[in-house]
Order: C-alpha cells, then structure tokens, then sequence
C-alpha cells in the first residue's frame, strides 16, 4: 500500500543532527509515510545515516542544491502529499499525523508550520534568529503566500503542475518564498498552520546570522526586481519580513543620505543627526511589540542586545541591497 505522506528531506553534510531528525521520524506515530533523502553530493556519512533509517536516498550525481533536490524527491515521492523539511529539523512524534489530519480537510491544498521556542543553543545568535523566524510566523494572517521549506506540505498534484521549486537557486535562499509567491498567482493558498512546531537546530555565529541575513536581502531584492517592483507595490509585502522591518530599512536610507550630504554641506548637519536621533526612536517603535515579544522570552538584557543587533543588522540588510541591486544590474539575476 502507497505511503499517504512522502517527507523529503535534501541533506550535504547532515552530521549527527541529520541523524537525529531521521529519527524524531522513524519515532512518529500513526500515519503512513515514507521518507526520501536527496543527498546532495555529502562528503560526510549523510548516505549511510539515511540507509541506517531504511529512507529512499537518492544521490545527486553533482551538487546541485536544494530546490533541484526537492523537485527530484517530488517526482518519485509515492505519497499524495509531500511534506518538506530541511535536515536540521526536528519534528515532534505527531506532527506526521498532524499534517495527515490537515490534510483531510480538501480545501486545503499547501501548509506551512512554524518554528518552536525550543533552541539548544545559548548565544544570543542562534536565540534571536529562532525568535525572530518564530515571532515573524506567529503574527502573519492565517493564509500566507510563503511555503516555509523547513516544515512546510503541498498536494502532490498542484506541487507538479507548479513546476516546483525554481532551479536556479544553487544554493539555500528565498526559493521558498519564491515559490509560495508562484503559487498564490496560480491560485493555489497555503494556510499557515501555528500548531505545527519543529524544532530547528541551528548554530548562528553573529558574523554568520549577519552573512546570512547580507545574502538573503541581497537574493531578496533580485527576486523583486525580477518580478517587477510595481508588483511589490502593488501586491504589497509577500514576504516573511515583517513590514515594520521594511520601514526600518527605508528610514535607515533616509537617514544615511541625509548624513552623507551633511558632511558635503555642513550647513544641515545638525539636522542630519537630529533625523539619526529620530531614526533610533523610530526603530524601537516599529519593533516595540517584537521587543515585548523578546522581553518575555528572553529578559531585559536580551530585549537590549536584540535593539541594538537591528539597528546593526539593518546596516548589513541595506548593504546586502545595494550589493544585489549592483549585482542584478551586471546581469546575475540570481
């Protein structure tokens, strides 16, 4: 009998925490599923922890990243509905089923989940990422135009008819919400789904969250400006940001020119750094209940690191704009 669920999961180098998430699977309860490992050219023992958890791996004859994977599992998945997950994903023994019950419901044709609070690792990185993925679902409407790759399920038949994930992303980026984006134009609407929790088990460095989130800005401005920027108008934010961080960025533009033409007319200076002032204001306003959020989590002390790191992280974000602006113009359009 076919498997209702057929999860795939693209690995390159797991490690042990690859390991641990065949497992939170192998312990799932109830629904019929299957498991399909892409590996992704690993140089580690990714392809024998996946034989050791009797999955279907397929290995990639050359590294090709993970929306080409993804596309491979879909196409030789068995089950009805493909459940995506990424290999640093832990899922809790129901949440098969969960989606399996979802999945009951035929109006329902795509779902993401959410992250937990659950994160094993103390420094202020790797906590406030977590966070800020978890805060930034938890306050988006119930239907969303994202398809969160880490804990994320689609029909198989509209995932096919999509043409699935776009292939010319090498490497992890927005190709999820790339093709969630595809998927709300050609009708299709995932519904966000907050009772469905992993745990995402990821170290962030500060200088790796900062790289991270260079990069990510730098492929986001690239997505746009492929689909057109009167579209973003248009449509507004179809994004995972949260739009108060978008006001962030505009005001921290704003603010940059202003002080770079002071220092070439030092006549309005003074308000140059007036308007800097107002812009530190400005940030605390837009991420107040963000901050709240955090507060509550995470105490006082980490309420303050975290203001800071954005007004720190905005700067990288605005770089990594311009970079993919600049980047784009030179035709690399991803």
């Amino acid at each position: 009998m076919d498997p209702d669920i057929s999860v795939i999961i693209p690995v390159k180098n797991g490690g042990a925490v690859f390991e641990e998430c065949l497992a939170a699977l192998r312990a799932s309860q109830s629904a019929r599923y299957e498991i399909i490992v892409l590996d992704d050219c690993s140089a580690d023992d990714s392809k024998a922890i996946a034989g050791n958890y009797s999955c279907r791996l397929l290995e990639l004859p050359c590294s090709v990243g993970p929306s080409t994977a993804r596309n491979r599992g879909a196409q030789v998945a068995k089950g009805a509905i493909l459940f995506f997950i990424d290999a640093d994903i832990i899922v809790r023994p129901d949440t098969i089923q969960k989606v399996s019950d979802i999945f009951q419901d035929k109006d329902v044709v795509a779902i993401t989940g959410v992250l937990s609070e659950d994160i094993r690792y103390g420094n202020f990185s790797s906590r406030y990422k977590n966070f800020w993925m978890r805060y930034s679902y938890l306050v988006m409407p119930d239907t969303v135009s994202l398809f969160y790759t880490s804990v994320a399920a689609i029909r198989k038949e509209l995932f096919l008819q999509t043409g699935g994930f776009d292939t010319a992303y090498k490497r992890p980026s927005v190709e999820d919400t790339d093709f969630g984006q595809r998927l709300e134009m050609m009708g299709g609407t995932v519904h966000l789904k907050r009772h469905l929790e992993v745990e995402h088990v990821k170290y962030y460095s500060l200088g790796g969250l900062l790289k991270t989130d260079f990069f990510r800005s730098a492929d986001m401005i690239k997505m746009t400006l492929r689909k057109g920027l009167r579209q973003f108008l248009v449509k507004g934010n179809k994004t995972s940001v949260r739009t108060s961080f978008i006001a962030g960025v505009v005001l921290y533009c704003i603010v940059l020119m202003s002080l770079l033409t002071g220092i070439f007319f030092p006549s309005i200076l003074n308000v140059s750094i007036v308007l800097a002032g107002v812009f530190i204001l400005s940030i605390y306003f837009l991420n107040r209940s963000f901050l709240r959020w955090l507060a509550v989590r995470g105490g006082w002390w980490f309420l303050v690191q975290s203001f800071f790191f954005i007004v720190l992280d905005l700067s990288v974000v605005v770089g990594g704009i311009f970079y993919g602006v600049v980047d784009y113009v030179r035709g690399h359009r991803y």
